[in-house]
């Protein structure tokens, strides 16, 4: 599904439509002037369009077009069928990982849907629904460098990622000690960018010799037609920790996080979801696909 930055759905899914038993009310594809009742947060209760943060360079799970107006991928895909199950249209602001909480306190965004994993952190500031995606910390590498097998050979290598990103921390943890991307280790070893993109830019201009961060983001370069052939990525994921991919939200909208929780749900139960998963993630989709990586959100 392609989605337009004003919120005009193109080729919309009639499937995507659902309407849960609490909005039985309203017709599907009208725009109710609800009121916030203990069953309708905020959010449905709107009259505007929802104003969705979302990533504009990560190909398979966000991407902008060039002229910043189309934007495709797993994450708008998802975005688009909570949209629908809030009675509104979705306008996509683009974001980077090192504003998506302050863009949802601000109220500059209402919701972000952009590869967010949820986390003890993180949940002092926002609320989460979800997850939508279980991910787990991988390598991308330049297609001709066979010197990078795995993640101990990063250990005199410089490694990519991004500003507001956990996946630097597990690195320097490994190989300096703490958590501190600065620490020691991390001050010669890790550079840290604004968006995957400019690390790929590093990567291919030999300024870093990997870049690790989720499969999920990682996979979706690789598979792109920018750069595939130039990049590859190992295939083993090399840490246990998995990632669960949320939607942001403010804190204290618990009806709303409820409606948006029951619609993944849903979809995940009909099929919905997994179409989505293979659509954008397409040859390496299977991995997200087994059953003990399947999200299940909470009732």
């Amino acid at each position: 599904m392609t989605y337009h930055r004003s919120g005009r759905l193109v080729g919309v899914i009639a499937a995507a439509v659902l309407v849960l038993p609490a909005a039985a009310a309203c017709r599907a594809g009208s725009t109710p002037a609800a009121k916030a009742s203990s069953a309708h947060g905020r959010l449905y209760a709107m009259s505007r369009a929802l104003r969705i943060g979302v990533k504009n360079d990560q190909p398979g799970l966000s991407l902008a077009d060039p002229t910043g107006t189309e934007y495709t991928g797993l994450d708008i895909d998802i975005a688009g069928a909570v949209a629908t199950a809030l009675h509104d249209k979705p306008v996509f602001q683009a974001l980077v990982s090192n504003t998506r909480e302050s863009m949802l306190l601000s109220g500059a965004v209402d919701l972000v849907v952009a590869s967010y994993s949820i986390s003890e952190e993180r949940l002092k500031v926002i609320d989460f629904a979800g997850p939508y995606l279980i991910a787990g910390q991988a390598i991308l590498v330049r297609a001709d460098d066979k010197s990078i097998i795995g993640v101990d050979s990063l250990k005199d290598k410089i490694t990519c990622g991004t500003v507001g990103s956990n996946s630097p921390a597990r690195l320097a943890v490994k190989f300096g000690g703490s958590e501190d991307a600065k620490n020691p280790w991390g001050r010669t070893h890790l550079r840290l960018d604004a968006g995957y993109s400019e690390c790929l830019q590093d990567l291919l201009n030999k300024k870093a010799d990997a870049v690790s961060t989720d499969d999920s983001i990682l996979a979706g370069y690789a598979n792109s037609p920018k750069y595939r052939g130039r990049v590859r990525l190992l295939p083993e994921r090399f840490t246990t920790h998995r990632e669960y991919y949320g939607i942001g939200i403010a804190k204290g909208d618990h009806a709303d996080i409820a409606l948006i929780n029951a619609t993944l749900r849903q979809m995940i139960k009909d099929g919905r979801w997994e179409k989505i998963v293979r659509k954008n993630l397409g040859a390496t989709a299977q991995q997200f696909l087994r059953p003990e990586s399947r999200p299940s959100p909470p009732s």
